[in-house]
């Protein structure tokens, strides 16, 4: 037995609704009868109803008409319909389902088959109804995190920012009175700020590439800065692992049109991947030269423990890290290479990793000819 679903029938002939209507409240449905279609939608605009029977050939408006008006109408689209035809006409099926219809039943009617028919929409509706608003609550849900996620970056950076600059600014005191243990606690205090702030900023970035693309804030910047400040900002852990620096760059005042933030940091994630996750001493190069077709080519390369073919997929993916370290524990949110590839796409550049168990790690960072700027801007006029 049903659970009381509300059916409207339209159909001209009164036989046939005499009949449909007395299986249908045999079966426990709630019915309404109509004569034609338009008493149909209108009946269904007002009212409502789980499910439309209707025939196809009737006065005013037709079962065809009456689909295409369900499906149009977004407040009632999603109403299943079935439709009632001649077995012989196998093109008005075609054409019904192109209108809308959900299903059909043939003249004459199996009615021994008839509620079954009923039942198995009716339940195929209300999965596709629970699907339907699980999807919507699932984006309603992302939104949320979404807007939460930029709200909270944008709300923790500002206090972060002033215990950073209040931290040096304590650091410098302490200095000031040769207290290296207040300096060093300090020290601490900055290291920690500047940490989370990056966590932070990494968290917002990512949710800006998971909606849509990286807004890009574009200069013309020359590659030894971009080398430069990225090594600045991993100045600490390249100290503190002891970690070799070689920096090869076919022309320090190159010229990119890019966000140089942006690209710096990417560059800064894979410096600080290269570090983290290599012993103590590992040797770094870094490089940059312009290929044969007028790309500039970024390299980072280092010679440590390096990743299997399903260590670099587990790197790649969001809050994962490859346990590949042979020196310490790891911190961070494993977000590195998923912004770098985000970065890339932004630029319209190709980001590529190569690596192999004990053979260290190739990070190779693409940007298109048609960002070079100044005299190595045509297309060729360098090589590699």
């Amino acid at each position: 037995m049903s659970s009381g679903e509300r059916i409207i029938l339209a159909d001209d002939d009164p036989v046939m609704r005499e009949l449909a209507c007395a299986k249908l409240h045999e079966a426990g449905y709630r019915v309404n009868a109509v004569e034609d279609g338009a008493a149909a939608l209108a009946l269904l605009k007002r009212d409502g109803a789980d499910l439309v029977i209707s025939d196809l050939n009737m006065p005013e408006m037709d079962g065809f008409t009456l689909t295409k008006r369900i499906r149009d109408d977004h407040q009632i689209s999603e109403t299943p319909i079935i439709v009632i035809t001649s077995s012989d006409h196998e093109a008005a099926v075609d054409r019904a389902f192109a209108a809308g219809a959900t299903s059909f039943l043939a003249k004459p009617v199996n009615w021994p088959l008839f509620n079954h028919a009923v039942r198995f929409v009716l339940r195929a509706a209300n999965d596709k109804k629970e699907l339907r608003e699980a999807r919507d609550r699932a984006r309603a849900g992302e939104k949320f995190k979404d807007s939460l996620m930029s709200v909270m970056s944008h709300e923790l950076r500002t206090p972060l920012n002033a215990i950073i600059g209040f931290g040096q600014l304590i650091s410098e005191f302490f200095e000031k009175k040769n207290d290296s243990l207040y300096r060093d606690y300090s020290d601490y205090i900055v290291d920690g700020g500047r940490r989370l702030l990056n966590s932070v900023s990494d968290m917002l970035l990512a949710s800006d590439a998971r909606t849509g693309p990286i807004s890009l804030n574009e200069a013309d910047v020359t590659v030894g800065a971009l080398i430069d400040e990225a090594l600045l900002a991993e100045k600490p852990a390249i100290n503190s692992a002891g970690a070799k620096i070689s920096v090869t760059v076919q022309d320090r005042e190159l010229e990119l049109c890019c966000d140089g933030s942006l690209i710096s940091r990417a560059l800064a994630k894979l410096i600080d991947n290269a570090v983290k996750f290599s012993p103590n001493g590992v040797e770094i190069v870094i490089g940059a030269a312009l290929a044969k077709n007028g790309d500039l080519a970024i390299l980072v390369k280092d010679n440590g423990p390096g990743m299997t073919d399903k260590g670099l997929k587990i790197a790649m993916s969001p809050f994962s890290q490859s346990d590949m370290s042979v020196r310490r524990s790891n911190e961070g949110l494993g977000l590195g290479l998923l912004l770098v590839q985000a970065i890339a796409q932004a630029h319209g550049a190709v980001f590529k990793l190569e690596s192999a168990s004990g053979k260290g790690t190739r990070a190779l960072l693409l940007t298109p000819a048609s960002r070079i700027c100044g005299k190595f801007k045509k297309t060729g006029s360098r090589a590699a």
